[in-house]
């Protein structure tokens, strides 16, 4: 009740509230619904222009700063509109390191021809700090028949022959990728992206950018085998399998297994001729059929057998008349002739 007398009460200023809300709502609807038939008229007269994206200034950049991804940012703009020299995101790597000519303000778009300092003479400065460049050789066909350029990421392949087992002299060859997703850093004496078409490109070598450890690898591969460089779409930075391929896994056939190593034949001892009248014996032979014989007959070995001789003859004769008969017996017996 204390509510509706207030209301009574001030009637002219409630109304006059509501009436200000209403036409607050009934503007902004209004806006909205202008806006959204001024640009369905704008799509209608004018059609959709493609966007590129392009290099622009981050910040105004005074003269003589180095290109980085600090001073540079990405800007969509019409496909007709941008210069011929812009730098597209896709080399935009080849440039690192560079200086500006002249200032540019920011959004300004970069150009090519508006740097210097990208190359051979300052290449130094196109390295980051902790990476190393190395130079790889290459012939056309692993250069991509000229094709490739700076700033294009590569993976490396290896191939090389692997010793295998002594009893298999013909070492097979496996291929298997050794370093992924490197990033060119020269071609030849090239180190700015692009080239004219009407022109052959040819080079030798690529420097490429790696770590002090994959440097030392690259070094040991150019060593023991061949190298084989396959390009990257800049925006694939996925791995790939690591896992070797040699003519077996490329046939889908079954590795062949090394035979087995045949056993030396035994060792024989000397052969010992004894008295002329038997076969050749073997020495562990002679010496089992002498421990039988002296066992058998202690007698032979006996010294007291020599006590009533003189001499030095007469103390050898008694056994050696003793012992020749009673061996000669034993060696015949069977067990112990071979």
């Amino acid at each position: 009740m204390k509510i509706l007398n207030m209301a009574a009460r001030h009637r002219n200023l409630v109304l006059f509230v509501a009436a200000l809300a209403l036409g607050v709502a009934a503007a902004i609807g209004a806006r909205g619904y202008i806006s959204a038939q001024v640009a369905i008229e704008r799509e209608r007269i004018l059609p959709r222009q493609q966007q590129v994206s392009v290099v622009v200034a981050k910040r105004d950049l005074a003269a003589g700063e180095a290109v980085s991804e600090e001073t540079m940012a990405l800007r969509q703009i019409p496909a007709d509109l941008v210069p011929g020299s812009a730098v597209l995101p896709e080399r935009f790597e080849g440039y690192l390191g560079a200086n500006l000519t002249h200032a540019m303000r920011a959004g300004e778009p970069l150009l090519a021809n508006a740097l210097q300092g990208a190359d051979a003479s300052t290449f130094s400065a196109k390295v980051k700090a902790g990476i190393r460049a190395i130079t790889v050789a290459v012939d056309e066909v692993n250069s991509l028949s000229g094709m490739l350029q700076p700033g294009d990421r590569i993976d490396l392949l290896l191939s090389v022959r692997v010793p295998g087992p002594a009893a298999m002299p013909l070492a097979q060859e496996v291929t298997r990728p050794l370093m992924q997703d490197l990033r060119v850093l020269a071609t030849g004496r090239q180190v700015r992206p692009g080239h004219d078409e009407r022109t052959q490109r040819s080079f030798t070598t690529i420097t490429v950018e790696v770590s002090p450890v994959q440097a030392q690898k690259l070094v040991v591969a150019q060593r023991i085998g061949k190298l084989t460089a396959t390009l990257r779409n800049p925006l694939d930075r996925g791995a790939i399998d690591p896992r070797p391929m040699d003519v077996y896994g490329l046939l889908g056939l079954a590795p062949a297994s090394a035979p087995a190593p045949q056993a030396a034949p035994p060792m024989r001892g000397p052969e010992i001729l004894i008295g002329g009248q038997r076969p050749l014996l073997s020495a562990a032979q002679t010496s089992s059929a002498l421990a039988t014989a002296t066992q058998a007959a202690p007698g032979l070995m006996n010294p007291t057998d020599t006590k009533t001789a003189s001499g030095p003859s007469a103390q050898l004769k008694p056994s050696a008349q003793k012992s020749e008969p009673q061996a000669e017996s034993l060696l015949r017996r069977p067990g112990v002739n071979p």
